[in-house]
């Protein structure tokens, strides 16, 4: 087999296995679940051995916590070992029954809340995203760029019925205030969240 295979036919996911940091393996990628609406892969599944050992759970993993080695046709997990312990997992047995209950983005979301919490990507943030760029739907909010009393710049984030979801700081010309939008855009998907309620 090649030593820089970059497309992979899920047929022979069992044939790369997923490692650390260290090199160390923790097991392998078994098969990747595909949103057929979206066009998009939802997430992997994983089954953790090697240093981990949970024999009984297969582990829906945010695409991009894994990144492939070309080099070494194997998946490098960007995961610490204790996010992963505490992880929702799925029975091996049952999993296919547990996807197809999942219809909607919003049936992710308990997936989703933990892992957005140790910085990952909420997928429903990952499909928004697709389809805005695509223009397949349209946006559910917008950028407005004010002067303030003082002669600086602001945006706020506004949702589509006018209600304020998000003020800036004041900026001293308009392309700073471009700047923090771009920021906005870019870090606000992978930003985490930090529940002080709890």
């Amino acid at each position: 087999m090649s030593k820089s295979a970059r497309f992979v036919p899920t047929i022979r996911l069992k044939q790369y296995d997923v490692i650390n940091k260290k090199d160390e393996d923790m097991g392998q990628v078994q098969t990747f679940v595909i949103d057929m609406n979206e066009g998009l892969v939802a997430f992997a599944l994983v089954a953790f051995g090697g240093t981990l050992g949970f024999g009984d759970k297969w582990f829906a993993m945010p695409w991009s916590a894994l990144k492939w080695q070309p080099d070494k046709n194997k998946f490098l997990l960007n995961m610490s070992e204790n996010v992963l312990k505490d992880a929702p997992g799925m029975d091996k047995d049952r999993w296919m029954e547990v996807i197809e209950e999942w219809q909607e983005e919003q049936d992710l979301e308990l997936l989703d809340r933990y892992y957005t919490t140790h910085g990952y990507e909420s997928y429903k943030g990952i499909v928004q995203r697709r389809v805005t760029n695509l223009g397949d739907r349209k946006p559910d909010a917008k950028f407005e760029i004010n002067k303030d009393v003082a002669g600086e710049f602001r945006f706020k984030l506004l949702a589509l019925n006018g209600q304020t979801i998000a003020v800036s700081e004041g900026y001293t010309n308009k392309d700073g205030a471009m700047n923090g939008i771009e920021s906005v855009r870019m870090n606000a998907p992978i930003a985490l969240v930090d529940d002080k309620t709890i």
